[in-house]
């Protein structure tokens, strides 16, 4: 998974591009089907903000955050760039596993009846 850190009006410096590496290699490390995320981090006046866009096979997610602080903003945007994740992996998986198996506990009970 590659991560891109850019900066707008404002040059990023490795501590921040490291922390919010790091913050989110520990969430999308589970999801193989993710290819790239990019984080694009804004200063207007006082103003942080952070943007993630996260691609991937059949998935395109972005969210962003703002804050006065960059770091506060990263957290903010990484917490809703899981959720969403969370969310897209949970809607496309095969929910229908445990009807499979309600129908087998039923077979083997018509089996045991006979």
């Amino acid at each position: 998974m590659e991560i891109i850190v850019s900066g707008r009006h404002l040059s990023v410096t490795e501590d921040i591009k490291s922390y919010a590496e790091e913050k989110l290699a520990g969430i999308l490390d589970g999801y193989h089907k993710i290819s790239s995320v990019r984080v694009v981090l804004d200063v207007q006046k006082a103003r942080c903000k952070a943007e993630i866009i996260v691609h991937g096979k059949n998935i395109n997610v972005e969210a962003d955050a703002e804050s006065y602080e960059m770091r506060e903003s990263i957290d903010a945007a990484v917490a809703k760039i899981d959720h969403q994740i969370s969310k897209y992996f949970d809607k496309i998986q095969d929910h229908h596993k445990q009807a499979k198996e309600r129908e087998k506990i039923q077979e083997n009970l018509k089996e045991s009846q006979e």
